[in-house]
């Protein structure tokens, strides 16, 4: 049998590890197999045309919800096309309620781990016999039961972490590990919680996995574990390896904050690079309620103070936080979000409840008032608690988060205009961000992006904020951009400024050739110069006071004055 194993998947930088445990796992006799990935960008009709002349006899295709409205038109014009070409699919959005699949041209589903159950069933079907096998689900078997692999025999095969096909762009795309499977925890939105049983890598296999690493061009590893800190004196022993030896890697994994043993603690304070360290935490909520509702253990106290910790230590962290959840109205979100704001995460996303299927929250949907969309991803719509306006709301704030802080883009006047207090909830200020960024055209110049954060505050003194944006707009370009607003320094201050930038040390070609000059704020309103250079690199920014009296070089954020 000739056999396609292929995926869409979000952005090439992504890679599909299931599939690649897949295809280590094919028997030796099995050798016309291909591994595949396109992405959900690429055009479906090449896709079609390309599966097609390959004269597959099977091609398993791996779904998720990102890409399954993607994968089922797909295999839909596949069947019509080549009516014999036999289709399995697998994947963590097929495994739960997805036997109408068997009527959309999909002929098996494996269900939970593929690496035994598929080439069991290639067999079956090389045999030209149809009998029942464990973790594949067809019209004659309707099997539900999750087949679960054994990891000692995953450690026997040929890794699927340095295969040929990834080589020549290891350095280019994710390397996605995996030292466990499985979580601890029963949260009920989540599918993780349908596999409660913790089995771990052996420390040997995950040794020999980090040494190759180290000695590889890979730069972004990012570790599939359900929650890194489950063993802590293993994942302090990792953790250290990753510090000490793998130099050239940024680690990113997920961790229970709340649980992080005090050593794993103190070992990220003391020791660890901070560069090379990302750690995911799901907050979800503070309220207490709502984390039982969904039963979720949460020692907020202790999770608050090891934010902070994490933070002081300049570990860069990803924080989120789940609207929609039961018992969470919108004035109960905003208190939720701005506690986990005020911790100063490097990253901080606001996600709405996706009731994914297979988790017990999903069949909870007539007792908490849930609507949702119907197809992937399922997001929530509205809930007892919250309104569809009020989601639309939060869907808007959500985008603000990620365009004007996550992206950096506007990381400083936010700071400061909360710790001004002009604005008092973070909440509030994203939202109404996110109403004047959604009124801009797509795409949108950079300049675009600073004129709807002025709109969204016209009621708050215009030159003083936009002295605050012109400090992020002008460290993020390399060359001279548009003005985004009318304040413009009149000649008589611009000949001060360069004055007093030569007497610091600049130089007058410089001057006359690469600078700009704007309003500019350091806890006081003053002004900006910025330095441009015929090498294209980021410039150097200087700040005066407005008696241009005051002067002092700003590098980032850490260099303005501090309370």
């Amino acid at each position: 049998m000739k056999i396609l194993l292929t995926t869409l998947n979000a952005k090439y930088i992504h890679k599909n590890l299931a599939l690649r445990w897949i295809y280590q796992a094919r028997p030796a006799v099995q050798q016309d197999v291909t591994l595949k990935e396109y992405t959900i960008k690429d055009d479906l009709y090449k896709i079609e045309q390309e599966i097609i002349a390959g004269y597959y006899d099977l091609v398993c295709f791996s779904i998720y919800i990102w890409n399954i409205e993607f994968i089922i038109p797909l295999i839909n014009r596949l069947k019509q096309a080549q009516p014999a070409l036999h289709i399995l699919v697998g994947g963590p959005e097929v495994s739960y309620e997805s036997d109408d699949l068997l009527e959309k041209g999909v002929d098996a589903i494996s269900i939970g781990e593929g690496e035994e159950s598929v080439w069991e069933y290639v067999q079956m079907l090389k045999n030209k016999q149809n009998y029942e096998i464990a973790g594949i689900c067809t019209k004659q078997y309707p099997n539900h039961v999750k087949r679960v692999v054994s990891l000692s025999f995953l450690e026997q095969l040929e890794d699927p972490y340095f295969m040929d096909i990834d080589a020549d762009a290891m350095d280019k795309r994710y390397l996605y590990f995996e030292t466990s499977r499985g979580c601890p925890y029963g949260c009920e939105y989540c599918l993780s919680s349908c596999d409660r049983q913790v089995r771990l890598f052996s420390m040997p296999y995950v040794m020999k996995m980090l040494e190759k690493i180290k000695a590889s061009k890979i730069k972004q590893v990012k570790l599939l574990d359900r929650t890194f800190n489950v063993a802590p004196q293993r994942a302090l022993q990792l953790a250290r390896y990753m510090n000490e030896e793998c130099k050239n890697q940024i680690f990113q994994f997920e961790v229970v904050a709340e649980t992080l043993s005090e050593e794993l603690l103190e070992f990220f304070e003391r020791e660890a690079d901070p560069d090379r360290f990302r750690l995911e935490i799901g907050v979800q909520s503070f309220h207490e309620p709502t984390l039982q509702s969904v039963s979720r253990i949460q020692n907020n106290q202790r999770l608050i103070e090891v934010i902070d910790r994490l933070r002081k230590a300049h570990i860069i962290m990803h924080v989120d936080l789940i609207a929609g959840l039961p018992y969470e109205d919108k004035k109960t979100f905003e208190k939720s979000f701005d506690r986990l704001f005020a911790l100063s995460a490097d990253e901080c996303q606001l996600g709405l409840l996706k009731l994914l299927k297979g988790t017990k929250l999903r069949q909870k949907t007539a007792q908490y008032g849930f609507v949702y969309e119907a197809h992937a991803p399922y997001t929530i719509q509205a809930t007892a608690w919250l309104s569809f306006q009020d989601l639309q709301e939060i869907a808007l704030s959500a985008q603000a988060v990620e365009k004007y802080w996550n992206s950096g883009k506007c990381s400083f006047t936010i700071r400061e205009l909360l710790r001004l207090g002009y604005i008092t909830s973070a909440y509030q200020l994203f939202e109404a961000l996110g109403k004047e960024y959604q009124k801009l055209p797509h795409p949108y110049a950079p300049q675009h992006l600073f004129q709807a954060f002025m709109k969204a505050f016209s009621d708050m003194d215009q030159l003083m904020l936009a002295a605050m944006l012109n400090m992020d707009y002008y460290r993020q370009v390399k060359q001279r951009p548009p003005h985004f607003h009318q304040f413009k320094l009149r000649d008589e201050i611009r000949m001060r400024i360069k004055e007093t930038a030569k007497q610091n040390g600049v130089s007058a070609y410089s001057l006359d050739h690469y600078s700009a000059m704007s309003y500019g704020w350091n806890r006081k309103l003053g002004y900006q110069l910025i330095l441009f250079d015929q090498h294209n690199h980021l410039p150097k920014r200087y700040w005066c006071d407005q008696t241009i009296k005051e002067w002092k070089e700003i590098i980032d954020e850490t260099d303005y004055d501090s309370d």
